[in-house]
Formats: structure tokens, C-alpha cells, sequence
């Protein structure tokens, strides 16, 4: 009897197979709702069982800020209206707002006379120009000396000569602009303070016993306000005390929306130009040796030469050399005893008597037979120790030469 095939089954397909691939459907399938289910209950657990309360983490500060430390001093003003922008490097006119507001907080140098014209024009046709006395990142009375200097003020160090403990000292202050009107608390260094050659040149000082927080005046159509200090204008300190409220009464001294320029973007000096400007002539000194070097050299440049081939060296330059090493090595009297005993062998051929003679006899005969002075030749022969190294020399030279001549 033939077995029965079941709807669904192909031909080929046995009743075992086809059980067993069903069994395997129905567990994945199985496998798949529970891990679904699962899922829903977990979600619907974390919105249900647990309670969620918004908490402020601290991520500390991101792009720009990173960067800009008046970006908020930035910001603010232009919340209030004004067209911000922040600038650095070398003040040049084109830069400075025509009828605007110039923050002075950061020089990437000392300012240069030139500089300081060119402010202080700016200033004649409008400008309002408001400084920090020690602009970062010197952080001395150096930034703006020469301004200072134009405007006959001083910047006064009150620590003078006090041992340096820690950082800067700040103190806080309460100013008050107009009898009346509502102090302002700011925190500022106690170390720096303005002195005025002339305080009756300014319109306007705030400060203690001539030691000034604040000197402004009208200057031509604009104005100058000079401070010793704006660290607060940053962000570690804008929102504190009284400092907003404070730069924004700096700003009224000149009323009027226009535009601002906050004077605080570092710039890198170049290498090349710091050296040209403090060290001009050793670097053209350099440069000029390092051009006399290329040129005498550049002859020299070319294709290598072939190796020469070893030559082989003659027995006459090994003796000469171990003489030579003998000579240095303190053997120079038993180099002139041998070469006396070589030159007394050859006499002695020559002449069978020369052993009997005295050293006068041998020294005249040798001065007539070979030449040469009698004197120097018995200095030669006589064999007492006691010479001196350039004595050695010479009898070795005059017994060498009696040597080649019998």
C-alpha cells in the first residue's frame, strides 16, 4: 500500500521531512513573539516604573567659546542692539568703526607710535575708545605705554617691590558714577591704578587719593576712557556683582547705537618678522655667510670621481714611519746611537785605522773625507747622554749625511 501524500507536500518530499521543517517554523516563530513581547514590556516598564526628573550636566565650553573668552560680552551687546565685531593684531585705520565703540582688551605687541596716531585720529573724527590699561597678554603697564605717554598719564604699580605670592590680587569695589545714582560693585586688581600728570585735563575721574579707576575726557568730536583693568568683561565674570550694569555705563559716557569692536582676537607673530624687527643684522650677517659658503662651495658640486686604486706602500715609508713613532715615543737617542753605528761601520771599511783614532782625529778625517764641518761632526760621534731633543735632531741629521757620503 502506497503511503498517502498530503496537500502541501511536494513530490519528492518525504512525511518525516515535511514534519520536521513545520516544527522549525513554529519555534522561530515562537522565538520571535517572545523577543517582541519582551521588548514592549521593557518599554513600557522604563516609561511607567520609573520616575524621570530633568537633571543640568555640566559639558564645559564648546566651539567658539573654547576660543573667544568675550563671547558672551559679544553676544550680549548685540542683544542689546549693536553690531559686534571682534578683531586683533595690528591696529591699522581701516579696521577701527567710523563713530563706533573700541574695546582694548588684547595686543598681540606693545602698541607702536604709529599705532597710537592712528587711535588717537580715530578718535578726533568720533571714535569712542575704551582701554583695559593692562591689556592681556602682557598683563604690565607695557601694552599701552605709549598711549599712556601721549595722554600724560601713568600707570602705577601699587605692589611695587612687594614679594609676588600666587596670582594677581583682586579687590572689590563700589563706584559711583553721579551723587545719586545707584552704585556699582566690580571686582578688579588692586595691583594697578592710573595717575594723571594733570587731573584737571580730564572731564571726568573716578578713583581714591589720585590712584584712578576711570579717566575720561572728550577728545576732539570722540572720546577716550582709560581703566587699569576690564578683566571682568570675560565670561568667567561678566554675569557677576555689577560688572554688565557697569560696562553698560562705560558705553553710555558716549551715547548712541554704533557700531563695536572688541579688540581681543590673539594673533601668532611670524618668526621671520620678530627676528627682523629685535635681531636685523646678525640675520643679514647670517644670511650673507651662508651665501659666501653655497657660492665657494658651488664649484665643488659635481659627479663623483672614481675611487683612486690602492697603491702599495714602499718598505722606505714603513721605516719612516716606525722611526717617526720611535722619535715621538722618547727613542730619539737610540735612534741617533744605531744610525752612529752604521755610519762608524762604513768609515771603518774605508779607513782600517778609524777605530784607533781619538774623537778629534776621527772628526777631522771624516770632515775631509765626506765634508762638512769638523765641530758638528764630533758633536755627532760624541755618545755622552745628556742631549737635548733639537741637539738629537741635528747629529741624526749629520750622521746620516756622513752615513750616504763614504
Amino acid at each position: 500500500m502506497s503511503p498517502r501524500m498530503s496537500p502541501g507536500m511536494s513530490p519528492g518530499m518525504s512525511p518525516r521531512t515535511s514534519t520536521g521543517v513545520s516544527l522549525a517554523r513554529r519555534l522561530l516563530l515562537a522565538l520571535l513573539i517572545a523577543l517582541l513581547a519582551g521588548g514592549a514590556t521593557v518599554v513600557w516598564l522604563s516609561r511607567h516604573s520609573f520616575r524621570r526628573a530633568p537633571r543640568s550636566i555640566e559639558v564645559g565650553l564648546r566651539g567658539e567659546a573654547l576660543e573667544n573668552p568675550t563671547l558672551l560680552l559679544q553676544k550680549w551687546l548685540e542683544a542689546e542692539g549693536r553690531p559686534v565685531q571682534r578683531k586683533g593684531g595690528e591696529v591699522l585705520a581701516q579696521e577701527l568703526p567710523e563713530g563706533g565703540v573700541l574695546l582694548l582688551l588684547h595686543l598681540s605687541q606693545p602698541l607702536t607710535q604709529p599705532e597710537v596716531d592712528t587711535l588717537l585720529a580715530w578718535v578726533r573724527r568720533g571714535g569712542h575708545l575704551l582701554t583695559d590699561g593692562t591689556a592681556a597678554p602682557f598683563n604690565d603697564d607695557r601694552g599701552l605705554a605709549l598711549l599712556h605717554r601721549a595722554l600724560d598719564v601713568t600707570l602705577q604699580n601699587k605692589q611695587a617691590g612687594e614679594p609676588k605670592v600666587g596670582g594677581p590680587k583682586q579687590q572689590e569695589d563700589t563706584d559711583t558714577f553721579q551723587e545719586g545714582e545707584q552704585p556699582y560693585r566690580v571686582r578688579r586688581t588692586s595691583q594697578w591704578r592710573l595717575v594723571p600728570g594733570d587731573a584737571n585735563a580730564w572731564s571726568y575721574i573716578l578713583g581714591d587719593q589720585g590712584l584712578e579707576v576711570l579717566l575720561t575726557r572728550p577728545e576732539g568730536k570722540g572720546r577716550v576712557s582709560l581703566t587699569p583693568d576690564l578683566n571682568f568683561v570675560y565670561r568667567e565674570s561678566l554675569g557677576q556683582l555689577d560688572h554688565a550694569a557697569y560696562v553698560q555705563r562705560l558705553l553710555a559716557l558716549r551715547p548712541g547705537p554704533g557700531p563695536v569692536v572688541i579688540w581681543s582676537r590673539p594673533v601668532e607673530l611670524s618668526l621671520f618678522n620678530w627676528v627682523w624687527e629685535h635681531a636685523r643684522a646678525p640675520l643679514l650677517a647670517l644670511l650673507a655667510l651662508v651665501g659666501a659658503w653655497a657660492w665657494k662651495g658651488w664649484p665643488r658640486f659635481g659627479p663623483l670621481l672614481p675611487e683612486p686604486k690602492p697603491q702599495r706602500r714602499s718598505l722606505m715609508e714603513h721605516l719612516r714611519a716606525s722611526a717617526r713613532l720611535l722619535w715621538h715615543g722618547g727613542a730619539a737617542a737610540h735612534l741617533v746611537a744605531r744610525t752612529r753605528e752604521a755610519m762608524e761601520r762604513r768609515a771603518q771599511r774605508l779607513n782600517p785605522a778609524y777605530e784607533s783614532l781619538d774623537l778629534g782625529a776621527r772628526a777631522a778625517w771624516l770632515a775631509q773625507t765626506a765634508g762638512g764641518s769638523a765641530d758638528a761632526i764630533g758633536a755627532a760621534l760624541d755618545a755622552r747622554p745628556g742631549r737635548s731633543p733639537h741637539q738629537l735632531a741635528q747629529d741624526l741629521l749629520t750622521l746620516e749625511r756622513l752615513r750616504q757620503r763614504l
